[in-house]
């Protein structure tokens, strides 16, 4: 008997190991290995998939939901809503910016989660939400966004394990006024390494490195989305139907 590995990384590079290796070699022919125009064609493909405005390549997930928490000036004092059934980065981030975390309860049928249990957790200190899409499985988007819209808060999508998934015919990262996703290898759309997503619907946010502030430190990764990652990442986009 032979095990079956959860993710098989190894299965997925050979079957598109020829594509791989030539544009791996194009990124190191080139020795554009930090962005460059690698990294902007797979952050034009992926934002055009997800249907929102545009994309920055940020170096993993937490990056990612701890730019757009600083984009929309959370810190100490306010509240973000989310969920404990998450990895711990989506708590650390809210705590990263000086913000508490608020965590509501769960729908038990999809885990994600509810509008109802979002409106019973809000407060005069509630600055943003975070509801977060588990197991491929979106939150219920269409009612929470009404409560958030009603109360003037801003939502930031965590689609770490969400790439693709659609609730009312809309893409996850496509709901909120932002989204964060991750590429780490075993994810929905896993990279060369750790990278991750900022996504905005409307292109009304400065740009992640301004609102970072700092070149160094916890968020110096924010800008660094490597070629080997994007091509890796994009060419296995193309067998979801955005090439």
């Amino acid at each position: 008997m032979h095990p079956i590995p959860l993710v098989d990384l190894k299965a997925q590079y050979a079957a598109i190991k020829p594509e791989i290796r030539s544009a791996i070699d194009g990124v190191l022919a080139s020795a554009q290995f930090i962005n460059g125009p690698e990294v902007s064609d797979f952050e034009q493909k992926f934002a055009a998939f997800c249907g929102a405005a545009f994309a920055v390549g940020v170096g993993n997930g937490t990056d990612a939901l701890t730019l757009a928490l600083k984009a929309i000036e959370v810190g100490p004092g306010d509240e973000v809503i989310t969920t404990a059934n998450s990895f711990i980065a989506t708590a650390e981030a809210i705590v990263a910016v000086g913000a508490t975390p608020v965590f509501v309860d769960v729908d038990p049928a999809h885990f994600n989660m509810t509008a109802e249990g979002l409106s019973a957790a809000i407060t005069p200190k509630t600055k943003a939400v975070i509801p977060v899409h588990l197991y491929g499985q979106p939150a219920p988007m269409a009612e929470i966004m009404e409560v958030a819209r009603r109360q003037s808060i801003k939502v930031i999508e965590d689609a770490a394990q969400g790439h693709g998934a659609e609730y009312n015919g809309k893409r996850a990262g496509s709901w909120g006024d932002a989204a964060a996703f991750s590429f780490y290898p075993a994810k929905n759309l896993g990279a060369y390494g750790d990278a991750g997503r900022w996504l905005q619907t409307t292109k009304i946010w400065p740009p992640p490195c301004e609102c970072c502030g700092i070149t160094s430190g916890p968020t110096s990764t924010c800008m660094n989305t490597s070629g080997s990652t994007a091509v890796w990442t994009r060419s296995r986009l193309r067998f979801w139907g955005q090439s």
